[in-house]
Order: structure tokens, then sequence, then C-alpha cells
């Protein structure tokens, strides 16, 4: 019996040993993190989500790159000249090679810039460059011209979509390399278990500052309870979109710290202006009154997000978030309005949501409380594809979404939601215009930073604020949970971060 106890304890602690080599406990140069998605695809030119774009951040370099306080600095890119309104010379880093060890060329980037202004994702962005115009100065000097003035271009080459590619690699892949990137970023794809996890090695052929980390995984974990249980068992030593409902875990917790940021996102209602009731600005403006938004964001956001007054975020310039005051709860107004509106009220209205628990949560708190005023609002929710398509088609009265831009300027936190050229795309399943919105956006677009760009930007909110497409809820905030020992992360205020220059310090 003693022998047999014996056995079963040695094997426990065997077990026990094989275990702790499996987490991410003692290793200094493997950084395991929770996200809570999948990337569908690793080419810069054809992807709309944040999990590929955080994947792809760490393989690809841009020209200029955004730090996470917002300001750009030169990446592949040694200076950006502007002579005039509509010129660009870029002077290249030297001796930058990707990470098959071919060094990057006037070609390459020529070729990638062509490639993003061609590209069905992103041409509402870089379509303006005029793909006529590029002459190569010498072997490390490019110019090309715009088509027409845009005050927010360079800002724009930080994107993603304007990731700089080896024209010769994408060529032989005959144009898909959604699963075979090459870049010249500090990682490089080792494997890719499809909805379970990504593994990313460091490029031997790097050309800025050594990673501390060697080799990145980045685990799948849909369920944000599931990440907290892997953050506190030690499995993974940084976790994505922490629960607010679980910030009174970090709480007293020495080996674990939380990042807390204002994000860039806003969240909102929106409305569909092109179906009844909400066709009808009156309904729409009693909508706002009927909802008391801020009890809804106290409740479901639990103090980890700040109540939203206009479109565009207080991250970005010429925002008039601190200007303006949120629409007071008035239950009686709302039902007077409803009244001169003329709204059935024998007739459903459909919200739309996908699986996201606290959108869920915000939409059953406005149905209790639009209950109050006499309507009835049905809940719908469905998953993200198939509830994309519901929008697309129209199907939906009311949706909640969130908007976040990848150019961190005022234009495109109002062009992609509210332009009339948008309608039926995402977000704008409002299917929203306006005309003199449209004009001032064309206008605003071409200006550089000045007291007339600011104007024109401050009137587009207005506009927006006094035709309600949306129903503001808030400006999110950025949880990201990781252990004590993580040094060197300074959290954007996005998704994707800059998992690279991460320093693990066990």
């Amino acid at each position: 019996m003693f022998k047999k106890k014996s056995l079963i304890a040695l094997l426990l602690a065997f077990v026990f040993v094989l275990t702790a080599c499996g987490s991410s406990s003692g290793d200094n140069k493997t950084l395991n993190v929770a996200v809570s998605a999948d990337a569908t695809s690793l080419d810069p030119n054809n992807y709309n989500d944040d999990f590929s774009e955080n994947a792809m951040r760490q393989i690809y370099n841009t020209l200029v790159e955004k730090e996470p306080s917002g300001e750009l600095r030169n990446a592949l890119a040694k200076s950006i000249e502007q002579p005039d309104d509509l010129t660009y010379i870029v002077k290249l880093r030297e001796d930058v090679k990707f990470s098959n060890g071919e060094d990057l060329t006037v070609e390459d980037v020529i070729f990638s810039l062509k490639r993003v202004a061609e590209s069905s994702q992103y041409s509402y962005i870089f379509g303006n460059i005029d793909e006529n115009s590029f002459v190569k100065q010498d072997e490390n000097t490019l110019e090309f011209k715009l088509n027409k003035p845009d005050g927010s271009f360079l800002q724009a080459l930080s994107h993603p979509g304007a990731s700089i590619l080896n024209q010769k690699h994408v060529e032989e892949n005959k144009d898909d390399i959604s699963q075979n990137p090459m870049g010249t970023g500090p990682f490089v794809l080792e494997s890719w278990n499809k909805l379970d996890s990504m593994t990313l090695v460091a490029n031997e052929n790097y050309w800025g500052d050594k990673p501390e980390i060697e080799k990145m995984v980045l685990k799948v974990i849909p369920e944000a309870s599931q990440r907290l249980i892997e953050l506190e068992s030690g499995s993974v030593d940084v976790a994505y979109k922490v629960s607010p409902n679980d910030v009174g875990n970090f709480d007293g917790q020495d080996s674990l710290k939380l990042y807390n940021k204002l994000d860039n996102s806003t969240h909102f209602v929106g409305l569909n202006v092109e179906k009844e009731p909400f066709n009808n600005k009156q309904a729409r403006e009693a909508i706002s009154y009927a909802l008391d938004m801020k009890s809804i964001v106290n409740s479901v956001y639990m103090g980890q997000a700040e109540l939203a007054t206009t479109a565009v975020n207080p991250n970005f310039k010429y925002s008039m978030a601190k200007e303006v005051e949120p629409t007071g709860y008035d239950v009686e107004k709302a039902k007077a309005l409803l009244q001169e509106a003329g709204i059935d009220f024998g007739k459903t209205i459909k919200i739309y949501v996908n699986e996201d628990q606290q959108r869920l949560d915000v939409a059953t708190m406005m149905q209790a409380q639009l209950k109050e005023v006499g309507i009835n609002l049905e809940v719908v929710k469905l998953e993200w594809g198939a509830f994309i398509d519901a929008l697309k088609n129209g199907e939906h009265d009311m949706f909640i979404m969130s908007w976040s831009p990848s150019v961190v300027d005022p234009h495109y936190e109002l062009f992609q939601p509210f332009a009339g050229e948008n309608k039926g795309k995402g977000p704008n399943f409002m299917f929203y215009s306006n005309s003199e919105l449209d004009s001032l956006l064309e206008e605003g677009i071409r200006l550089k930073d000045s007291p007339e760009r600011e104007a024109i930007y401050k009137k587009a909110q207005q506009i927006v604020n006094e035709d309600k497409p949306w129903i503001y809820i808030c400006y999110g905030k950025n949880l990201v949970g990781a252990q004590s020992y993580v040094e060197n992360f300074d959290v954007a205020p996005t998704y994707t971060q800059e998992l690279y220059r991460i320093k693990l310090n066990k």
C-alpha cells in the first residue's frame, strides 16, 4: 500500500512539473497573449477587423508609425517632405531587409502604395494617390503626388493598409498573401491554427532594435471570463479586453496589473432613417429623451466608460465631447414627441445586436425604458456575420455598434459613418445622408490643421447631433490585464498593440 501511494504521489509531482513547464512561468523569451478573436487575413490590403490588424502590427512596417500617445514617428521612412499640397518626397532608411533577407527597395514602396490605392477595402483612404506620378529619384528616394490635397494623408500613411510589401513575394503568391505574409517588421509568422492560436517568431533580419522576446503566441479565447482565468493561472502574460465586471479582480493583486485607458471608440445605437418610424426626425429625438443613457452606461460598463455626446471621440482633434451636454432623460418630452410624430404604438421595433454581452445588456435595459413611453422593443441577437448581413439588408430598425477608425483624424470619424456615399456600408447602416455634411467633409479633408479645418469638423458634429442618426452610448476604455513582470508595455488606445516591445522580467 505504501509503495502504491508513493508511486501515485511521484506521478502527480511529475504531472505538476510538466504543467508548470507548459505555462508561461520561468520563460522570459516567450510572450503568451490571450486575444478575444482570431485574425481573418494577414494581407494588409484585404482585411477589416482589429484582430487581423493586431497580428499584422507585429509583422509589417509602414513608412510612418503611430506612437501609443498618438504622435507620428518615422519608421521605414527616414524623412517625408511635402514641398506643396500635392507632392510627397520619401527618403527610405538604408539597409532595411524583409524577413527573407531581401533588401527593401523603392520599387517595393511604389508597388505597395499602388496596391492599396487600388484595393477595394482601402481605396477610400488611398485612392487619392496619383498612380502615374511615382518617380524614383535614387535608390532610396521616391516622389509621388495626390490628385487633390488631403490634410489627413500623413496620418493615413500610418494605417496598416499602407504596410510595405515585398513585390516579388506578392507576385510569386499570385497576389494572395492572406495566409503567407512577409514584411520588414520585428516578427514573422511561424504557424497559424485557425480559431486557436497564432505563433510568431523574431525576425532575424529586423532593421530596428532587437525585441527582448523571441516568440509570441496569440491564443484565441473568446470569453472574457476565460481570458481572465488564463491570466490568473499564469498561462498567459497578457489578456486583452478585460470585462468591466472583472476589474475588481485586480484589486490587491500584487501579481497582476490592469492597464486602463480611454480608447478611440464611440459606442452608439444606430437608427435606420430609411424606415418608419425613424425616417421621422421627431421619432429619433424622442428616443434620445426616452433613454436614461447615464444609468445604462453606469450599469453595463460599471464606471469603465465615458458618456458620449458627439460622434468624434475625445482622443481626436476637434472633438466637441467636452463642449456638449448629454441629452437629458425626459419621459414626458419623449411621449409628446412620439405623439407629434404619429408613431404607431402597435408596431414592434427591432434592435439588432451581435453576441457581445455588453451590447446585449444595453439593448435589454433599453427595452425596459422604452416600454415606459409605449414602445415595444424586440432584441434580435445574431452572430457577427449574420448580424452584418442583416444590417446590409436593412432588416433592422435599430442596431448597436461601435466605431474606431484606424486613421486617427476627425475626417474618418465622420466620413465612414455619415457620408452619403457610404449608405449601407459599415458603420453607416443607418442609411443616413446629409448634403450639407457631405460638402463639409469634402472641404475638410483638403485642409491642413488650421482654425478653418477645426470649424468645419465642429460644424459637421453639430449637424450629426441635430439629425440624430445615432443615439450615443459611450466612449470605451481599453482594459488590458497583464502579469506584474510585464515591462515596457505602453498600451495604445486601440485593440492593436505593439506587443513586440514588451520585456518579461520573471
